[in-house]
């Protein structure tokens, strides 16, 4: 690959160059499929071209139609959810320099002036932050106030600062008195200055609004360009009511940090928390995922992949929802059965499929084990063997009633859900605070584990055995109302057709009349046991503790309807795994979204390092197919054509934590001598290309300096 020591050689450093290496033209390449797969917007035909065209178009169909509905209520949630902080930072704003208006009302204001200034933290997702203050000056020129929105990367003077300040300003007031540079003179604006602002704003009447600058990323900024913005500010606060509103993405202590005390002292600071992520992120998930909003959810390794992204990286919103549509991209286009979707279509009642599925997609939906299962549970009733044997025969029975049963006991199995996962927040509702989880949490509990396998289950029916009977009647009457909510549900499709409204109904009644009443006939009607109060009996009924006052039938009633709350969640928060059609329904594709999102340059850089021919493509390079068949001697062989980069990679492979550069520029001269060429290189080249070399693998993070050895280098990292 390198017969020759070039320094201006374009495939010589791996730092300075990106290669795209061409795959072969193929000369029968047919033009007119790629003008349909660009008609199609991306769509092929799957199922090996099998699947017909009216599928593969009402798949488009599907997502433009579903899609956009549920990025309107992202949309939608998200500046719910922020207009929280936004307005108590625009009620700042208005309250700001009272000193002025008692001033204009004849009344005596205060000796010394401070500059209003609202320290808003923003959060760690900075991708956000310009839609968050753009919300944020929106609302500020509704109620009437003149804003100017600056950047760090626009402000990196005084002069630039006060320039983009006195611009936006201006425009403001034109805006506001439809006047232009003609009314103030007809000049243009030569030197910033604030002295400008304050006499434009002398003539423009702006009394009761307030000047708000907005510093985005106050972190950005110089702090020196701050703080001398600052007291230019603090000389024309008492004739403009200027409000600094300063953007921060680490901490509230990056203030104190950045400006001196002299700077300080001239504000009158407020904090404010204009990070809402999680609880935007909360409501999301329990309208989209828990209330079934969303034809698609997410399964266990999928769903824990979209929050570790959001929690554990950014924080952002957005990088949620590109995630959220990247899955479902890769439903509507990779998924032939995606076009089941239309039967779910939100707000609507379970539908027949629009188009007719062929015998390849039938069988496809068959061949899924949740299919299998629910015709194997149809086979044990009575007359079940008939229609599991139409079902499997005949396509049009099976697309006509069986996929219509399947589809609606899934709509109904996430309706029962959402009831179960809103008890649960009931439940926690009377719990302490140290067992509370947030819906996300919950939601995640809920798909990725059994009901008995769930520890935060267990803590949650033991806080309901520990009820006093004040509190376990009005936890039922909560239930009561989340059941009434949902009266649409058919139990006989879910929970083995346990009827929930019947049974907490009936434990209602139980526990308001507990000596007077019969058992109703869904709880269990044994007699009332004698309360010996022993401390075995203690530890299996914990409420004997709290009612040491009650009778035997209350307490007999107590532990009735912990049973009842106990099989209401049982039969709520079921498996969606026992549920038909969850395979198609419910995304699982987590490495995708991993590969995509998840990026891992180092993994990268050390796989195009470790085996460089797969990327450069050349055959000098390339070593046998030993590698690949598991010969390790084979796989490590170090070859003289290899990049100079790729050998001093695998020489530092074989060293320890410290590398001493005499032993290491041995080896590589050994190694780069054998080139087969007519002159050998020089040992001047060597040592120049050995150099490059250690310095391309310092800057890319595999070594560094240490004081401890002066011709040693410390390696950095370890694996593959």
């Amino acid at each position: 690959m390198a017969e020759s020591y070039k320094p201006m050689d374009a495939f010589d450093s791996m730092t300075e160059s990106t290669f795209i290496i061409k795959p072969k033209t193929n000369t029968n390449t047919n033009t007119n499929s790629k003008s349909d797969l660009a008609a199609d917007g991306g769509y092929l035909t799957l199922l090996q071209g099998q699947e017909p065209v009216e599928s593969m178009q009402l798949r488009k169909r599907l997502f433009a139609q579903l899609w956009q509905p549920l990025e309107e209520e992202l949309f939608t949630i998200e500046k719910q959810v922020n207009n929280i902080g936004i307005t108590e930072v625009c009620d700042f704003v208005d309250s700001s320099y009272g000193e002025i208006e008692r001033r204009e009302q004849g009344q005596v204001a205060r000796p010394f002036a401070e500059v209003s200034a609202a320290v808003t933290f923003a959060g760690i997702n900075t991708g956000d932050h310009g839609k968050l203050f753009q919300s944020l000056q929106d609302q500020l020129l509704e109620r009437g106030h003149h804003v100017a929105l600056l950047e760090s990367q626009y402000c990196n003077t005084l002069p630039n600062l006060q320039r983009s300040l006195l611009e936006q300003m201006f425009n403001s007031i034109y805006a506001d008195t439809d006047a232009g540079p003609s009314a103030f003179g007809g000049t243009k604006t030569v030197t910033y200055d604030l002295g400008l602002l304050q006499l434009w704003w002398a003539n423009a009447a702006c009394s009761g609004k307030k000047a708000v600058v907005v510093l985005q990323d106050f972190e950005g900024f110089a702090p020196t360009v701050v703080d001398d913005f600052i007291r230019i500010v603090g000389g024309y606060c008492d004739a403009v009511p200027i409000v600094l509103v300063l953007g921060l993405a680490t901490s509230y202590e990056c203030v104190h940090q950045s400006l001196t005390k002299a700077s300080i002292s001239m504000l009158n600071v407020e904090r404010f928390n204009l990070q809402r992520s999680k609880q935007c992120i909360d409501t999301a998930i329990h309208r989209l995922f828990v209330q079934g909003r969303a034809p698609l959810c997410f399964g266990a390794e999928a769903y824990k992949s979209l929050l570790d992204q959001f929690l554990l990286y950014s924080f952002s919103i957005a990088g949620f929802v590109k995630k959220l549509k990247y899955a479902a991209m890769d439903f509507f286009y990779a998924q032939p059965l995606s076009v089941l979707a239309s039967m779910l279509a939100p707000n609507a009642a379970v539908s027949a499929c629009p188009v007719r599925l062929n015998s390849d997609q039938v069988e496809l939906i068959r061949m899924q084990r949740s299919v299998q299962r629910f015709l194997e549970r149809r086979a044990t009733e009575n007359g079940g063997n008939a229609y599991v044997r139409q079902a499997l025969s005949d396509d049009d029975f099976f697309q006509d009633t069986v996929l219509l049963q399947m589809a609606r006991a899934l709509v109904m199995y996430r309706r029962s859900y959402c009831l179960g996962i809103d008890a649960i927040v009931e439940i926690q509702s009377m719990a302490p605070e140290a067992i509370q989880k947030p819906v996300r949490t919950l939601h995640y509990y809920g798909v990725g584990q059994q009901f008995d396998d769930c520890t935060h289950w267990k803590t949650l029916l033991a806080v309901v055995r520990r009820m006093k009977t004040s509190e376990m009647t009005l936890l039922l009457q909560k239930l009561r109302r989340l059941v009434d909510g949902a009266a649409d549900v058919d139990w006989d499709l879910v929970a083995d057709g346990t009827h929930i409204h019947e049974l907490i109904q009936g434990a209602a009644e139980l526990l308001a009349n507990p000596d007077g009443s019969a058992i109703p006939d869904v709880l269990d009607n044994s007699e009332p046991k004698k309360r010996t109060r022993t401390r075995t009996e203690m530890e299996h009924r914990p409420f004997l503790l709290f009612d040491k006052g009650a009778s035997d039938a209350q307490l007999n009633a107590l532990e009735k309807c912990c049973e009842a709350v106990e099989a209401m969640l049982r039969a709520c928060l079921i498996s969606y795994h026992d549920v038909a059609l969850n395979e198609v329904f419910y995304y699982r594709h987590s490495f995708l979204l991993d590969t995509a999102f998840s990026a891992q340059p180092r993994a990268a850089v050390q796989m195009a390092l470790g085996k460089s021919h797969y990327y450069v493509s050349c055959d000098c390079c390339a070593v046998t197919d030993a590698e690949d068949h598991g010969s390790d001697d084979e796989a490590q062989r170090i070859t003289p054509t290899m990049h100079d980069t790729s050998i001093a990679y695998r020489l530092h492979q074989e060293c320890g934590r410290l590398i001493n550069l005499y032993d290491w520029h041995a080896s590589f001269s050994s190694v780069v001598e054998r080139e087969s060429q007519r002159t050998a290189p020089s040992q001047g080249e060597i040592q120049a290309r050995f150099m490059r070399a250690v310095e391309e693998m310092r800057f890319l993070g595999f070594i560094k300096s240490t004081q401890r050895k002066t011709d040693h280098v410390v390696r950095l990292t370890w694996g593959m």
